[in-house]
């Protein structure tokens, strides 16, 4: 991931309509499995601000660790305890240390096989009868600007997702994609203005005006709204896996 993006996202993952509404539906999804003390291995922790959001919002004990230096600088600055930087190739964890694994935008950076490797590890990592929780980006002609700027080298459609998940060891419990509503203005911004050089191309995280954000937040409040129904949506920028270890 280009340096410039971890500033980014220390800077915009509190407030930011798609952060802001992502975790709201990271929690729809997890209704039912969430209980508080959960030990919780964070995968690919990115700047933190997830780290201290699973420790306040549902009481866990959350492990977070990143490869990347730059991002374990980040989660310094925010002083989060059992801090770690490693790579989910090889876990410096035992097995069945965890109730759960989360990991939210990190594999699509992975080719096939060192995904799957990761995903083994989650899977030896993972108590039985604990769950993972991945998301990753969606659509593969929806790569842009915004792809190269934190060095994806897939996107995925929800049933490739599950298929890994199942491949791993796991059990899907409930897979959609998120961020439907949106999908029009995306695939406009980067398949036509970006090319045109009428959009920047350098990144989507940026904190909109207040009003903008607001706009673009009551999308993802309405998803979440047919989430919390049981509702799988068909379509989105984002696919998302709620997997058991059996």
């Amino acid at each position: 991931m280009r340096p410039e993006q971890y500033e980014l996202l220390y800077e915009c993952e509190a407030e930011m309509w798609w952060f802001v509404g992502m975790r709201a539906i990271t929690s729809t999804l997890l209704e039912g499995v969430s209980r508080p003390g959960l030990r919780c291995l964070e995968a690919g922790c990115g700047t933190g601000f997830n780290t201290v959001f699973f420790g306040q919002e549902y009481g866990w004990q959350v492990f977070p660790f990143d490869v990347a230096a730059r991002a374990v600088s980040y989660g310094q600055r925010r002083g989060l305890p059992r801090l770690a930087q490693a790579s989910a190739l090889q876990l410096p964890y035992a097995d069945e240390a965890f109730d759960c694994v989360t990991c939210f935008d990190v594999l699509c950076n992975l080719y096939a096989e060192p995904r799957a490797l990761a995903l083994a590890e989650f899977h030896r990592v993972t108590r039985r009868g604990g769950f993972v929780l991945i998301r990753v980006p969606a659509l593969g002609w929806m790569s842009g600007g915004h792809s190269r700027a934190v060095a994806e080298v897939e996107r995925f459609r929800v049933g490739k997702l599950g298929g890994e998940l199942e491949s791993a060891g796991f059990r899907v419990r409930r897979a959609t994609y998120a961020n439907m509503l949106l999908l029009p203005l995306a695939a406009i911004k980067r398949k036509l203005l970006e090319p045109l050089g009428i959009a920047r191309d350098d990144g989507d995280v940026r904190l909109p005006p207040p009003r903008l954000n607001r706009c673009l937040l009551a999308a993802l409040v309405i998803e979440n709204s047919l989430l919390k129904r049981g509702a799988r949506l068909p379509i989105g920028l984002s696919a998302i896996a709620l997997a058991e270890k059996t």
